[in-house]
């Protein structure tokens, strides 16, 4: 979908954008993820994506500034009255992620598939109401 990233991979999925992470995230330039990141909170704004979906199998490492592009990602998707879910991490980073209280944020999936079968089940919140 966004195409010139190379922090983050994404794809739509029904009214979903699939983000992933890839590599290393502490190997890259702030200024780089943050310009990524704020591709990504565009790209959220526009008419047709109602939720994220954050699948963190493919990061290796992730510090702070990491966690707070992650954060602000999915506060963009809330802000718009959409869901926003975690999902495929590895054992270690899901410990990490329970003890920086993430969870009570976001709903964490073991799969990806898992996630968007959640996500697909929320009314779309952007469609126009009937009275």
């Amino acid at each position: 979908m966004l195409k010139h990233l190379q922090i983050f991979s994404t794809r739509q999925t029904g009214n979903i954008l699939v983000v992933t992470p890839k590599g290393k995230a502490g190997s890259f330039m702030y200024n780089d993820l943050h310009r990524e990141a704020n591709a990504i909170r565009d790209a959220v704004a526009k008419p047709g994506i109602s939720h994220l979906a954050i699948n963190l199998s493919r990061l290796e490492y992730f510090g702070s500034e990491f966690i707070g592009s992650l954060v602000s990602m999915a506060r963009e998707v809330k802000n718009r009255r959409g869901q926003a879910a975690l999902c495929a991490a590895d054992p270690q980073m899901v410990e990490i992620l329970q003890n920086m209280s993430l969870f009570n944020l976001w709903p964490y999936y073991d799969t990806e598939g898992e996630a968007i079968t959640a996500l697909q089940a929320i009314p779309d919140s952007s469609a126009p109401q009937t009275v």
